[in-house]
Formats: C-alpha cells, sequence, structure tokens
C-alpha cells in the first residue's frame, strides 16, 4: 500500500485499541499506543533508507524485501515498543507491544495483498509473495478510516466505530479477493500456453492483467466478462547484442531482481542507443511508467542509467542527462 494509507490504518488502529477498556481510560497509555500503531504501520517502509545511501537502483531492488521478512516483523515490533517505553515507563508494556506488533503485521499484510507484493517469507524464501487484487492505493479502504475518523471527533467511541469499519473493510477485501478469482478463472479459459498475472485497479469493475507467451506479451484488461487485448508486445532475444550489453548495466540488474514480465526495447539514434526495460504490470492508460533506462554510445558502452517511477518523457531525459553529467563530468 502507499505511504498515506499505512499511515491512516496507523491511526485506526490507535481507534480500534479503545475496545480496550485499560486503554480507553488511560490516556498516557492510548497515546502511547498511538505512537506504536502509527510508526508501526509505517516502520516496514523505513528500508526506504536504502535509497538515500545506496541510491534509487538498490532501493528499487531491495525495497518490500529484508525489512518485510518475518524477522523483521519481531525487530520492528520489540525495537519500537521499547524505544517508546523509554519515555512511557508507567504504562502496560504487554499492551504497547501487542498494538504496534498488529500494526508492522498489518502492513506486511496489506502489501502482500497488491501487484508489487513482498519477500515476506524471507529467511525460508526469496520469493516474492504477491496475491495481486488489492491496488497500491485504494479509495474505499482510506474512506472506511476517513469515515471512522468523522464519527472519532464527533464524539463516538473509536473502539466501536472501528470495529464496524474493520468489518466492513474485511468484507470488502475479501469480496475483492472473489471477483479476482473470477477474473482470473475467465484468464485461464484463453486458449493460449503461457502465464498471466491479474492487476487490479481502483475499480471492482475492471482489472488490467498481462499474458506472457514464449515469444510475446500481452497487456489488456477485463471489464465485466469482457476480455480487451490493449498491448502485443514481441520479445527480444538476450542474444540480441544491444539488450545485452544493457543487462550489464546495475541499474537494470536491481530492476529485473523484482520485476516480472519485464519488456524491453529500444531506440537508436547517430549519437547514442536508449534501451527501455519496462514491468508491464504496471500500466497507466497506454504509459507503462516503472521501468529501467540505459543510455549507450554507438559502441555499446554505458553511459547513463536510471531505474524508478517514471511519468513523464522530459522527466525521463532530464534523469539521463544528470546521469551522463556523473559519468562525464562537464
Amino acid at each position: 500500500m502507499d505511504t498515506s494509507t499505512h499511515i491512516t490504518i496507523g491511526f485506526g488502529l490507535a481507534g480500534l485499541a479503545y475496545l480496550d477498556p485499560a486503554i480507553a481510560s488511560d490516556p498516557m497509555l492510548a497515546q502511547a499506543i498511538l505512537l506504536g500503531t502509527v510508526i508501526g504501520s509505517n516502520a516496514p517502509d523505513f528500508d526506504y533508507a536504502i535509497r538515500l545511501v545506496k541510491g534509487n537502483g538498490m532501493y528499487t531492488e531491495h525495497h518490500r524485501g529484508a525489512s518485510h521478512s518475518l524477522p523483521a516483523i519481531i525487530i520492528w515490533t520489540f525495537a519500537i515498543s521499547a524505544l517508546i517505553f523509554i519515555f512511557y515507563n508507567q504504562i502496560s508494556y504487554i499492551s504497547l507491544l501487542f498494538w504496534t506488533f498488529l500494526a508492522v503485521c498489518l502492513h506486511v499484510g496489506l502489501d502482500i495483498l497488491n501487484v508489487y507484493g513482498t519477500q515476506a517469507g524471507r529467511p525460508f524464501t526469496k520469493k516474492w509473495l504477491s496475491l495481486n487484487f488489492i491496488p497500491l492505493f485504494d479509495p474505499i479502504i482510506m474512506l472506511g478510516h476517513l469515515i471512522g475518523f468523522t464519527f472519532w471527533l464527533a464524539g463516538l467511541s473509536p473502539g466501536i466505530t472501528f470495529l464496524y469499519v474493520y468489518i466492513v473493510l474485511i468484507s470488502y477485501i475479501i469480496i475483492r479477493y472473489i471477483i479476482s478469482v473470477n477474473k482470473r478463472n475467465l484468464l485461464h479459459a484463453v486458449q493460449k500456453t503461457g502465464s498471466f498475472t491479474i492487476i487490479p485497479t481502483i475499480s471492482l469493475h475492471k482489472w488490467d492483467f498481462v499474458y506472457e507467451t514464449k515469444s510475446a506479451y500481452d497487456a489488456g484488461s477485463i471489464t465485466g466478462k469482457d476480455i480487451h487485448w490493449i498491448h502485443h508486445f514481441e520479445k527480444h532475444g538476450q542474444e540480441d547484442k544491444i539488450i545485452k550489453a544493457s543487462l550489464a548495466d546495475k541499474n537494470v540488474q536491481h530492476f529485473l531482481a523484482n520485476s516480472k514480465h519485464a519488456h524491453t526495447m529500444y531506440f537508436t539514434t547517430s549519437s547514442s542507443v536508449e534501451v527501455r526495460w519496462i514491468d508491464l504490470r504496471f500500466r497507466h492508460k497506454e504509459h507503462y511508467p516503472y521501468m529501467a533506462i540505459v543510455k549507450l554510445d554507438p559502441a555499446l558502452n554505458i553511459l547513463a542509467s536510471y531505474t524508478g517511477w517514471v511519468h513523464h518523457s522530459r522527466k525521463l531525459n532530464e534523469k539521463l542527462i544528470t546521469e551522463t553529467k556523473k559519468v562525464m563530468p562537464l
């Protein structure tokens, strides 16, 4: 999920905690638990520090990796609870520990439900776990919390309010899962040999997908029971010398470490070659913004590269110019 959702859920869990009479009657305990749930609900994404220290490419590869693993859940829980307890040492540590643990677990659990996924199974497996039926930002989940906050501010019991909010949202998530199974069954019925990934959108009615065969990728959407084939991409062979040259770039390697259905294309000019690796799971209208880009000279030496989200071509050009200057200072 996105950061705003994780923050919102942290506050929602703090409201739900008021179901416990001990918390409802102790403002200091309630305040400590609020800190625990909000920080805990965001802690696994503190791996953003990788981007600040090691750069965007390394962050792309490791985001939602070790920081979302089983050992990390325990470490985040105890570290956050212990830090808060230093300042609130008169409260019930067990209550603080429980609600912080719940917040961290809910963060990781919700991230598994979307298309990006996590490596939550580490250290037992490095496989990316993604169930693909909740979008990265879900307006229903956000709206449910905002309604709960409104009732809380109006003076209603936050515990009872968020109990009902979460019953409704759990029901909504179950409905989304059932719909995703129905969409998968529609694609299973397609007479093609290959694999596919369903991608949720904010609409329950419309779902995107990528269908991969040995020779091509097909991207499309399912509206109701109708399958719409939108884009067809023929695969380049790995022996292609331009593709092979781009694979030597570290940013491409970082990108491919957790990308699925990664298609490559390149554009040549008299002075350079630009290779783009795009993750077909993330489509916005006619554009695939999640990518790795490599700029090569005519001899296929790497001049610059970038990986991340690029929504505008001008932004892409600016990033490549910046990276080129780092390699070849003016």
